[in-house]
């Protein structure tokens, strides 16, 4: 029989119109439906898929998995807080199936802190791939490999997102030649021993450029391993994720499937504005660090407070730092304000910082703040983010996160 595949999704207003339907239709004739409710206060209720997404984004609860379904086991590599997983876990959902994360690994203690918390993974990894990823592609597992390996079990989907600090046009220092690099090539090697039905890797769109081939070099191992892969960029805010986002994606599975198809599949009609996914949190109490907004300098303040005086969004070369003075800088987006009715610019984990992005908020005098910055990577209401206890760390693992969206669109191809 041949496998189905996704035809695509529908979005209908109950006949009350306070419930939104996401309906997923396959190839071979199966339509599978998801509810969520929604209230009045819902922007352009003419649009039910935004609506749908729109209460989602702002749902406190936990959406409860199917309780008789197919059970879907997922790594995640260089897991950070979660996004890849919390995209991969709906689009389980929306097909009846029930997520279960079988692994995550990350250096970063707090953020794995954060995935455990809300994904429950059986086992966790606080330590570096290549501690027990340590075998060269083509040579038998290793010790520690098929450690590993008796460990996690089948595994039907593997996540990735490696480091991409080496790759990015702001790093001066490594210019692209970094040894971080080399971890994107000990994905394939998992994938070698541990042969997923599916791979979704995820980086930067410069992570073509490095000088070692890794992204090459990955695709035609993988292809030796019998899977079909295909990679491209693509961006994220055609099929609504709230900001200018474009990512290098990679995906290697057992049926032929193309990313540029799924993008087109998942297009939306309208890009989401920074007011779609935030507006609702302007004025929202401070209680914690994941809602209570920098406070800055005399500087800064200045800076922000012309700013909406003169109704602008970028500011001007005199009121920036001497570096930027001589009006020849290219960071016309730094001390920028957002724009209230367009998706926002990338947010890094710099969002805290007036200098770092534009990333002060579009009516209200200070930056956003890390709720409103997970809102925009597609975060809901429901995640918790309260393992992490220090500022750096909650803006770092936000920042660093792999919008939502991404990982549903794709996984729900790849699964279905």
């Amino acid at each position: 029989m041949c496998p189905s595949s996704v035809l695509g999704e529908e979005f209908k207003y109950s006949q009350s119109r306070m419930s939104v339907f996401r309906t997923v239709h396959l190839t071979d004739g199966r339509k599978i439906s998801t509810r969520i409710r929604i209230d009045s206060m819902v922007p352009g209720r003419e649009d039910a898929g935004s609506a749908f997404e729109y209460a989602y984004l702002r749902k406190r609860s936990w959406p409860v998995q199917s309780g008789h379904s197919e059970f879907v086991r997922v790594v995640d590599l260089f897991s950070g807080c979660g996004g890849l997983s919390l995209g991969t876990m709906e689009a389980c959902r929306a097909l009846g199936n029930s997520f279960i994360s079988v692994a995550a690994v990350d250096k970063d203690l707090e953020s794995l802190r954060v995935y455990e918390k809300n994904f429950k993974p059986l086992k966790t990894y606080n330590a570096d791939i290549t501690d027990f990823l340590d075998g060269a592609v083509g040579s038998k597992p290793t010790t520690n490999e098929l450690s590993l390996l008796r460990e996690v079990g089948d595994v039907d989907v593997l996540l990735a997102g490696p480091p991409c600090q080496g790759y990015s046009s702001l790093n001066n220092y490594t210019r692209q030649n970094d040894a971080r690099n080399a971890l994107y090539e000990r994905v394939a090697r998992f994938v070698e021993i541990a042969e997923p039905k599916h791979v979704l890797i995820e980086n930067i769109p410069s992570v073509t450029c490095g000088k070692e081939r890794v992204v090459q070099r990955s695709i035609d191992l993988m292809r030796r391993f019998g899977y079909y892969v295909d990679s491209g960029v693509v961006d994220l805010a055609t099929i609504g994720v709230a900001q200018k986002r474009r990512r290098h994606v990679l995906i290697a599975t057992q049926k032929e499937l193309s990313i540029r198809e799924i993008m087109e599949k998942h297009r939306i009609k309208r890009k989401r504005s920074v007011r779609w996914a935030i507006a609702d949190l302007e004025d929202e109490p401070p209680n914690g660090i994941f809602t209570t907004p920098t406070k800055h300098s005399e500087a800064n303040m200045r800076r922000i407070e012309y700013l909406h005086k003169e109704a602008c969004y970028d500011l001007p070369d005199w009121l920036r730092p001497p570096c930027h003075m001589r009006g020849n800088h290219r960071y016309k987006s730094m001390y920028g304000r957002m724009k209230f009715d367009e998706p926002s610019q990338t947010i890094t984990r710099g969002f805290l910082s007036p200098g770092q992005g534009r990333f002060i908020h579009p009516t209200r005098l200070r930056t956003i703040t890390p709720h409103e910055a997970a809102r925009l990577q597609g975060f809901p209401d429901f995640f918790d983010f309260s393992e992490a206890k220090k500022r750096g760390s909650l803006s770092s693992m936000i920042g660093n996160a792999v919008p939502t969206k991404l990982s549903y669109v794709v996984c729900l191809n790849m699964l279905a």
